[in-house]
């Protein structure tokens, strides 16, 4: 790599960590004290630097797997987000030169997340045991009081509505949530990432490892899994958002890679299924959710699913 091509990588570094640290108050930098601006960075910078940790892995895992075959490959780029509750679209590296088979894509495509996902969940166990439950009533009672305000709720993965309810539970999650220390978090938007990695579709690592392990008849199927992908919008909207993005720009289809020479093994395709399975264990369907004085919307699915209960309860 080029020397000068690194202030790149080191500009954009602490541009993310202003942004995860700030987040949306790092506009008002200017007008704030200094005695403010240290208590936001005293109780902020153990997110930034958990996640910056859980990112960084992340693409050193695509990185030194890349570098391990000889490939050339940047060094990782963060995405700084400064209107963003997270602060950050995450990191990418540029793989420079062609990947020259199948095995070698799927070591490339699957150390990433599985050094993401290694870290994100010690991070949101510690962090739920100096965590606590906030009622959602105190929450629209607030709400209500000042209309200006909204409130922003983080959704539950299967994993992470079973740790928060065995470690702050067992408690109603219609009458409380969780309200994160800054090291959960990191652990959530860390779990949050590494799912939206794992989605199987195109350049994505979840599309680089089910294309290494299925070949290519998966090209038979996947739009069929796109189709049902895109049937979470009934839930989420922001899954629109998502759908375009992966069709017009990530693609639904993985490029074509030659076979490797020798097969796959069965400990890749352990890993990977596993990998892949756990994908359903960590993915939010409703990530994050504004609510107003008004309160929440439901969305279109919602409704179709209270409606269901409610016939089948008579």
């Amino acid at each position: 790599m080029n020397r000068s091509s690194y202030g790149w990588n080191v500009l954009l570094f602490v541009l993310t960590f202003f942004t995860l640290t700030f987040q949306d108050d790092i506009f008002r930098l200017p007008y704030l004290n200094f005695a403010t601006i240290s208590e936001i960075f005293r109780v902020r910078t153990p997110y930034s630097f958990s996640l910056l940790g859980i990112l960084f892995c992340h693409e050193m895992g695509h990185y030194l797997a890349a570098r391990y075959y000889g490939i050339k490959s940047t060094l990782p780029y963060f995405l700084p987000v400064p209107f963003s509750p997270v602060g950050t679209m995450g990191a990418v590296i540029r793989i420079k030169e062609p990947i020259r088979n199948k095995i070698q894509l799927f070591d490339i495509g699957i150390w990433g997340p599985a050094m993401s996902l290694v870290l994100s969940i010690p991070c949101i166990v510690i962090g739920l045991y100096n965590s606590q439950l906030v009622s959602l009533a105190e929450r629209t009672a607030i709400l209500q009081a000042r209309p200006e305000l909204m409130d922003i709720h983080f959704g539950d993965s299967i994993l992470t509505y079973l740790l928060s309810q065995k470690i702050l539970g067992p408690f109603d999650s219609s009458l409380f949530t969780v309200e994160y220390n800054p090291l959960a978090f990191a652990g959530w938007v860390g779990l949050l990432i590494t799912a939206l990695n794992l989605l199987p579709f195109g350049q994505l690592d979840g599309g680089h490892v089910v294309y290494s392990l299925a070949g290519e008849g998966y090209r038979k199927w996947i739009y069929y899994l796109f189709s049902a992908f895109l049937l979470l919008s009934l839930w989420n909207y922001s899954w629109i958002l998502w759908g375009l993005l992966i069709y017009y720009f990530i693609r639904v289809e993985h490029p074509f890679v030659p076979d490797a020479s020798y097969p796959i093994g069965k400990f890749r395709k352990i890993f990977g299924w596993g990998m892949l399975l756990s994908f359903l264990l960590i993915f939010p369907i409703s990530p994050i959710t504004v609510v107003s004085s008004s309160g929440t919307k439901s969305s279109l699915g919602e409704d179709l699913w209270n409606i269901l209960l409610e016939v089948f309860s008579k």
